[in-house]
């Protein structure tokens, strides 16, 4: 492989021209500035169709030396890229560049080490800027970008404080496997992986002392700082994504973090304080007599007729919550710098619930002479999550299983004099109380979190026609999430195991490294037929992981050491994964930049295949065309196409099969486990096709954006059920395949815009369709709690997140005169019925695709309303289709014996009533289609001469108000239609159990310059 290496070096070296005609040169001045008159630092001036280019200082100045006629490329973030002619005696050039509103002149990201204009783009990448990202305050960034990216379902979890959610791009990529985009910040690879806390421990919604994927567990991209981001570019598919390799199938979000500019210091200070309040409620039933509760076959001893709203009371909490953002960049010579620090908190709707995070971030850059670049991005941050009692639990702990089953009389409050909770007789002998629960169960998450990169750019080879540039970059990201789970012996449900009182003590770390090199040649022919970028190199990658789990049972009150405890349960897990690729790339400018040809590989190495020395090939082709004639009002059509393939690594320990130490006569040994695992397994296969064109119409007011595409999920990871006999219950099989098919279209309009009044439109629309072409195994069901409440059908022919259920069921009799007859046939009237048919023979359920989790398309609508110093902004986030099984309805009709439950709404229980008579799933699988108002806000800019008067050094200062999530409308009967019991998971994520309610939020913000 050295010698391949040192052979391509020498031919790329001898391929460079050998001489370079000399020419007369002279000094071009200019200055580039806003259409304000501002001066604009580090804008890019380059030469057309040369490797000569400079930026400007901070005054807007730049020098180049050139030789005769030239063509001038300007461009700057934010701005509309401009070309200047420059005579051949010119030496000065004045340039006013205007706001790029539409976004029109983005850099998207083509391979590790290189981008391309937008114009040339041949992947339809989704760019959102950091402006866009911080419209309204969110927990996390993937709140932040939900309704802004076509082709991308966002769903939040729960309403839980601190986040939980999930990003899919494109629909399913697989059935069992890793269900997350790769999120890459500034160059370096981070984890956003979502560590269950043990809660289940506690709520046993899995029957397990450990951890599940019912923990209502918080994804770790929660961490990062929305403020701290410049922009945020999505690669949806394989097409855009294969540049990662293994690890792309799901997408790619590449964050870019601010950085400072040439200049004097400049300071932002924003103040924030808002509060979040319960936006929605169940419909809980309010028994108006004690006569109504005994006919329900409830004590109505402790009747009154007060109606409690034990939602509002348990969940009505509104405290202040605040976040205060301070930054300062600047710059010197060729020395830049930007710092910057948060102060968060999100109090939550339940008291002891919230979010608390603080964040420090240092990017630093220097240029060492005229060749080196080095950039280093730190950020440190700390988090303190406290998410209280949600979701599944077989204990009676959780507060909507408690509710659901206690009459609306009952008073759960502590005695101001006693202090004493009052026991719950409406759950049996254990009966808990959750406003107790509440007051002394303590769920605190503490994360510390260290992500540092650095690169380094030499610039090997310059000239007019050519430069040749080393890059040398990677970056660490480490931390460490305690989960400290106290639940005393003195609540109520805890001595129903026999075992009072419970403590979990959950120490994991993870550390996941990477390091990048590469060499970009850029070659610019005197003929000017073509520019030319090829670029090579290499990735390592490495990512280790480490659990300590120990839960105490029995636990001594008033204690919350693990030593207290006479139960102890433990287990450790370790696991090292390693990954190792080389990447080549050709990138062809031709047609005077009109077309883009684009063609590279990645092979990649995996230590969690089965073959860990076996390189698989992750190929791309791609190409652009910008045609020459256009339609009247037309400024710019582009045709494009491309096609890539992408990987999703195994998980850890998928290649073997693990062995269980046993004990026999005193003597340690091992065991296989009965789940074999697969020698031979591999990445499953992401192959994408894509095409589309972009348009630019009306003299840049308005952009359109359509790609249509296919993405087939080849040689995926699954588990077979194995015969007893072979010793095991289940082995990792692959062989299956899936594909989606879809489109997307985007449009951006400015249909005002004039003097200081401009109205700025963004509407994004996708569609997705996704069905199981091949399975290596028999069809079968997975996830869910049986097929009463639906369970996802993995069957040829069926869309991978098919929802299968009952409909309806067969009782065969024996009549009088010996026949089979069938209920619902001649005779035999259908149920329900007391009329007797017979003979009882047998039952058997209808069974039937019944809904599908997927939507059937999603739409976002963006606008921004500028009046002079007013400025408003909104996001309505729609998604049409898609169902979610509503088991919260279950248990609160799971109570009471006059048919009713607690549920409130009597024309919803005589509808599901309904249904669960005549043995229909579709009892509790509901349409979750919706609409919501996502954001808004209203924001005045302060004049200029009150800020000085009362601010003095301030330059500007802006004062807003806002809200997120402040309406819904949805035909779904549960708290939100955004819910996952199960957490991230790509097929099975439709699950609503007694779930934290959602909450919307309001803020006031006041924003300083300095």
């Amino acid at each position: 492989m050295k010698r391949i290496r040192w052979s391509f070096l020498s031919l790329l070296f001898l391929a460079l021209p050998l001489s370079t005609a000399f020419a007369q040169t002279r000094r071009v001045s200019g200055t580039v500035r806003a259409e304000s008159g501002e001066p604009l630092v580090a804008a890019s001036v380059g030469v057309v169709g040369t490797a000569l280019g400079t930026y400007t200082d901070d005054q807007g100045r730049f020098t180049l030396n050139v030789t005769g006629p030239v063509t001038l490329r300007v461009r700057r973030i934010g701005y509309t890229q401009k070309t200047v002619d420059v005579g051949p005696a010119a030496t000065d050039v004045a340039v006013v560049l205007t706001r790029d509103v539409l976004q029109l002149e983005t850099q998207v990201v083509t391979g590790t080490a290189t981008t391309v204009s937008s114009r040339n783009a041949a992947n339809a990448v989704a760019v959102v800027s950091g402006e866009q990202l911080n419209r309204a305050p969110t927990p996390t960034i993937e709140n932040a970008l939900q309704g802004k990216i076509p082709g991308a379902v966002i769903t939040t979890n729960s309403g839980a404080p601190g986040g939980g959610a999930q990003v899919q791009l494109r629909g399913v990529t697989s059935i069992g496997a890793n269900s997350s985009p790769l999120y890459v910040v500034d160059g370096v690879i981070v984890s956003n992986d979502a560590i269950s806390s043990g809660l289940t421990t506690i709520t046993q919604a899995s029957r397990v002392i450990g951890t599940s994927n019912q923990d209502q567990q918080v994804n770790r991209i929660a961490d990062l700082n929305p403020a701290d981001i410049e922009d945020i570019s999505v690669l949806k598919g394989a097409s855009a994504s294969s540049i990662y390799g293994s690890a792309a199938s799901n997408g790619v979000i590449l964050i870019t973090t601010k950085r400072g500019r040439n200049g004097k210091p400049a300071f932002n200070v924003t103040q924030r304080f808002g509060q979040f309040r319960l936006s929605n409620k169940l419909n809980i039933r309010c028994f108006t007599s004690a006569q109504e509760a005994a006919d329900a076959g409830l004590d109505a001893t402790p009747f009154s007729p007060e109606c409690r709203d034990v939602q509002e009371e348990f969940y009505g909490q509104h405290d202040l919550s605040y976040e205060t953002d301070v930054s300062v960049s600047g710059g010197n010579g060729g020395t830049s710098y930007f710092a910057s620090g948060l102060v968060k908190r999100d109090a939550g709707l339940e008291i002891g619930t919230g979010y608390n995070k603080q964040s420090l971030r240092l990017n630093l850059g220097q240029s060492v002479g005229t060749r080196l670049k080095l950039q280093a991005n730190t950020q440190l941050v700390h988090s303190l999550t406290a998410r209280g009692i949600s979701g599944n639990d077989n204990a009676n702990v959780n507060p909507y299983t408690v509710f659901s089953a206690t009459p609306s009389f009952f008073n759960y409050n502590r005695d101001p004099v006693t202090g004493v909770y009052p026991a719950n007789p409406y759950l049996g002998r254990f009966g808990d109380n959750p406003f107790q629960d509440r007051d002394l169960l303590s769920t605190p998450e503490n994360v510390y979190r260290l992500i540092g990169g650095a690169s380094a750019n030499y610039n090997l080879l310059s000239s007019s026609r050519q430069n040749l540039e080393v890059i040398f970059s990677g970056g660490v990201d480490q931390f460490s999430q305690n989960d400290k789970l106290v639940s005393p012996a003195s609540l109520y449900f805890e001595p129903a195991d026999g075992l009072p009182g419970t403590v979990v003590d959950n120490n994991s770390s993870e550390i996941t490294g990477t390091l990048y090199g590469s060499l970009v040649h850029r070659f610019f022919p005197s003929s000017q037929l073509f520019n030319a970028t090829t670029s090579v190199g290499f990735r390592q990658g490495r990512k280790q992981f480490g659990q300590v789990f120990t839960a105490g049972q029995n636990l001594l009150l008033g204690q919350a050491n693990l030593d207290k405890a006479a139960n102890i349960t433990a287990f450790e897990t370790r696991t090292l994964v390693k990954d190792f690729s080389y990447y080549g790339q050709e990138e062809l400018l031709l047609l005077n930049e009109k077309l883009l040809l684009t063609a590279g590989a990645n092979l990649e190495r995996g230590s969690t295949n089965g073959d860990p020395d076996k390189f698989f090939a992750y190929p791309k082709a791609a190409a652009s065309f910008s045609l020459p004639w256009r339609p009247r009002g037309v400024d710019n059509l582009k045709l494009r196409a491309a096609y890539g393939r992408a990987g999703n690594k195994p998980q850890f320990g998928q290649a073997f099969t693990p062995l269980v130490v046993i004990v026999e006569n005193n003597i340690l040994g091992t065991r296989p486990a009965l789940n074999a695992g697969l020698s031979t397994i591999k990445p499953e296969r992401s192959s994408e096709t894509e095409a589309g064109f972009d348009a630019t119409l009306f003299g840049g007011r308005a952009s359109l954006e359509f790609t249509g595409y296919r993405k087939g999920i080849d040689d995926l990871i699954l588990t077979a059920t194995r015969a007893p006999s072979t010793g095991f219950t289940t082995q990792v099989v692959q062989g299956g395949s899936l594909i989606n098919r879809g489109y997307e279209f985007a449009l951006n309009m400015t249909p005002v815009q004039r003097g200081g009044v401009n109205w700025i439109s963004r509407t994004t629309f996708s569609h997705n369709h996704a069905i199981v072409t091949q399975l290596p195994v028999p069809a079968f069901n997975t996830g869910g709690f049986g097929l009463g409440f639906g369970a996802t059908r993995i069957e040829v022919g069926k869309s991978p997140t098919a929802i299968i259920g009952r409909n309806g069921r067969d009782t065969t009799f024996r009549d009088a005169s010996g026949n089979l007859v069938t209920r619902g046939t001649g005779a035999c009237p259908a149920a329900p019925t007391t009329v007797s048919c017979g003979t009882f023979v047998k039952r058997a359920d209808h069974l039937e695709i019944i809904g599908d989790a997927s939507p059937r398309f999603t739409m976002g609508f963006s606008n921004e309303f500028n009046f002079g110093p007013v400025r408003i902004t909104s996001l309505v986030d729609w998604r049409h289709g898609g169902d979610v099984a509503n088991l919260t309805n279950d248990y609160l009709l799971d109570c009471c014996s006059d048919n009713q439950g607690t549920l409130g709404d009597t024309v919803l229980v005589n509808k599901i009533r309904a249904k669960q008579a005549l043995r229909q799933s579709r009892a509790f699988v509901e349409n979750a289609s919706f609409v919501k108002l996502r954001e808004l806000s209203l924001s005045y800019a302060v004049p200029h001469a009150f800020v000085k008067h009362a601010f003095g050094s301030a330059s500007a200062v802006r004062v807003e108000l806002s809200g997120r999530n402040l309406l819904t409308k949805t035909p779904y009967t549960g708290l939100d239609p955004e819910v996952s019991n199960f957490g991230n998971t790509n097929v099975t994520r439709y699950f609503d159990v007694t779930p934290y309610p959602p909450s919307r939020s309001f803020f006031f913000s006041v924003s300083a310059d300095f």
